[in-house]
């Protein structure tokens, strides 16, 4: 009885918790995504031949970093606390990238691509409004495509477009990226997808994959990919589309228990030469039945975000 009365109590002291935690959660304001705010599709031409916009380095990735920081600095005779710039990738975003408007009482807009990342002119430069000099840094990944950098004055819900910078791009934006590992169908099983720049037409996909300091064995991969069409309406058609890139999946089978593996991914291109990622690692499953510590981690969302 003593043991029934203190699971009851358990249940109800976890019913208590739930209760309080949906209350939390209602006062919780995630508030409203940053991009959102930006009327990409109000923005107008104002140009101004004294105002510029430089970054650099001009190429990325040159030891094979998927992720580095560019320095953007800019210049503009008539500064205010409300403009900003945007990174663009691809980095040609003027109306020559628009879906042709069938509706005639309608304009094409001037820009048809949203940026990927912005900051205030004066984030890192107080005086800006001042002197109309800044200097802001960006981190960016490599997403198959060059960037370009844009200032902006109107703030961001009536942006005009003053100054466009030169434009950079990874060494190779093609490169095999970002491996994702997932449980396969059975037990000694790995999955690896990626994304790169290669459709199958141009190179063979294939995981490169062995026991740490032991001979390795390649396994082949699918390629996949979708397009605009594929997407059920705007945004994601017009000003929010991105090229995916091809993805890939490989699966890596009869994996021994509790070994840890070495990986990469590779392309075998038509004229014989190779290109490869880095070198990763994973730990295979315990046999079924094992004694042994698992942890699980619950996540939202795979994307890749500065924090």
């Amino acid at each position: 009885m003593e043991s029934f009365q203190s699971v009851k109590m358990l249940m109800i002291l976890a019913l208590m918790g739930l209760q309080n935690f949906g209350r939390a959660t209602t006062r919780i304001n995630f508030g409203e995504q940053p991009l959102s705010k930006i009327a990409i599709h109000k923005a107008t031409l104002a140009l101004h031949d004294s105002a510029s916009v430089r970054a650099h380095p001009l190429v990325l990735g040159l030891k094979g970093e998927d992720t580095e920081w560019v320095i953007v600095n800019l210049e503009y005779p008539n500064p205010s606390e409300d403009d900003w710039v945007g990174v663009f990738s691809p980095g040609e975003f003027n109306s020559s990238t628009c879906l042709p408007v069938n509706d005639p009482k309608e304009q094409t807009p001037y820009i048809c691509s949203a940026p990927i990342k912005y900051k205030y002119a004066n984030h890192s430069s107080s005086d800006y409004t001042k002197t109309g000099k800044a200097t802001l840094n960006f981190q960016l990944i490599n997403q198959r495509a060059d960037f370009s950098f844009a200032l902006f004055s109107g703030g961001l819900s009536n942006p005009k477009l003053v100054a466009v910078s030169n434009f950079i791009s990874f060494y190779n934006p093609k490169a095999p990226l970002y491996p994702r590992l997932a449980q396969g169908k059975s037990w000694n099983e790995m999955t690896v997808t990626w994304t790169s720049g290669y459709d199958i037409n141009k190179a063979v996909p294939f995981v490169e994959f062995g026991l740490k300091g032991d001979s390795q064995m390649r396994s082949p991969a699918g390629t996949l990919t979708f397009h605009r069409n594929s997407m059920c309406g705007s945004p994601a058609r017009t000003v929010g589309w991105r090229d995916p890139g091809f993805i890939h999946t490989s699966f890596l089978k009869n994996l021994w228990p509790n070994s840890m593996y070495t990986y990469r991914m590779g392309h075998l291109l038509s004229n014989g030469s190779y290109i490869w990622s880095k070198i990763y690692s994973f730990k295979a499953s315990p046999y079924p039945g094992q004694d042994s510590l698992q942890r699980v981690i619950i996540f939202g969302d795979m994307g890749k975000v500065i924090l």
